[in-house]
């Protein structure tokens, strides 16, 4: 009997070890190829669709979709050729529609600022103050308009950070957040999804699980929040939308919270991106990591190492807002090879990148 159990031991061992180096099906992994770009959203260089590096991007990576920042935009008629450019040219090279999305807050997180030619816009902050639900629903409307007119589909908004820390240097201190009261932040941001959704822009709520109660800004660094979140405060706006089916996307925050994972922030955990997001508050739409260039992301695990983590978490879309790397390569194809070889090993599962997929293409479903 000694000898049998020791048998039925060992093959369930040598069972268990084995399970990661069964090679993935070729085939799923073929069909899987074509699409992979999708996973993407990057931020593209220059002014002009023509550029040779926006079509590498668009016919060669296939991305899924194209951010928008101020080294784009002369004005609004320039604008409104290069989303045109961009949209066609995704389209006839993958048969697919181009996610264009853009930082589109209002106040100073506006790249459709006044300087290139637009009105200016409300902040978060100032909405919040003047606390008229009808006011941000009609300012939502009126930047839906302008994005719509420059052909944008993707507004990478609204800041759902509760500010609650006076001394937070990347939210509250920059007029960004709509309130210290987490009822009043998920009203503010009822209302810009509604006005967005009216003019038919998709909307991002950010930054999950919650950057305003930080001391420092995950854009330069490492960021600790484990001894200032206050979850019952910041997941409040993310519960309320989610039940009333007002969360388009939700965009993760790169903080660290030892008391969600003791091992990696927000963006890398899967406790907190399919656990908490998912399971806990049952969000079932996109998850779009920030970008996986900010020092508190690309410093801590490098490019590839964070975009496979970020997609084994949970994460649909990955941020890449400058796919310029130091060394002249694209951050993009680092990204895609760093995905290809961990499918390729057993290290990621098909299965996680297929229901990315299919989020995204729901998603992109939905675009006018």
């Amino acid at each position: 009997m000694p000898r049998l159990v020791a048998a039925s031991l060992l093959v369930v061992v040598l069972t268990a070890g084995c399970r990661t180096a069964i090679a993935p099906d070729s085939a799923r992994l073929a069909a899987l190829e074509p699409e992979l770009g999708s996973l993407l959203l990057v931020g593209v260089q220059g002014t002009d669709g023509g550029a040779a590096d926006l079509d590498a991007l668009l016919c060669g990576v296939r991305v899924g979709g194209t951010v928008l920042f101020a080294r784009n935009i002369v004005d609004p008629a320039q604008l409104a050729r290069l989303t045109a450019a961009l949209l066609e040219r995704a389209e006839a090279c993958t048969g697919r529609k181009l996610l264009v999305a853009v930082d589109a807050e209002g106040g100073s997180v506006m790249r459709l600022a006044p300087g290139a030619g637009w009105p200016g816009t409300l902040s978060a902050q100032e909405l919040g103050e003047a606390n008229d639900f009808v006011l941000t629903e009609l300012e939502a409307r009126r930047i839906g308009r302008l994005l719509r007119a420059a052909g944008i589909n993707w507004d990478l908004a609204p800041v759902v950070d509760v500010g609650y820390n006076p001394a937070n240097p990347v939210i509250v201190g920059t007029a960004r957040s709509f309130s210290a009261n987490p009822a009043l932040v998920a009203e503010h941001a009822r209302a810009f999804v509604l006005g967005m959704r009216a003019e038919g822009v998709l909307t991002a709520l950010k930054h999950f699980p919650g950057h305003g109660s930080s001391y420092g800004d995950s854009h330069r660094g490492f960021t600790d929040v484990t001894d200032t979140a206050a979850p019952e405060v910041e997941l409040l706006p993310y519960r309320t939308l989610i039940d009333a089916g007002l969360a388009d996307s939700v965009m993760t925050a790169h903080v660290f919270n030892r008391r969600l994972d003791d091992r990696r922030p927000a963006t890398l955990s899967r406790a907190t991106i399919s656990g908490l997001l998912r399971g806990e508050l049952g969000f079932t739409g996109p998850v779009v990591s920030d970008d996986l260039r900010m020092a508190a992301i690309e410093q801590q695990y490098g490019l590839g190492e964070a975009a496979v983590l970020a997609i084994d978490a949970g994460v649909d879309m990955l941020l890449i807002v400058d796919d310029r790397l130091p060394d002249g390569r694209s951050a993009a194809r680092v990204t895609l090879d760093a995905i290809r070889d961990a499918l390729a090993n057993g290290t990621l599962d098909p299965a996680r990148v297929e229901a990315a997929l299919d989020r995204i293409r729901a998603f992109r479903a939905r675009l006018p």
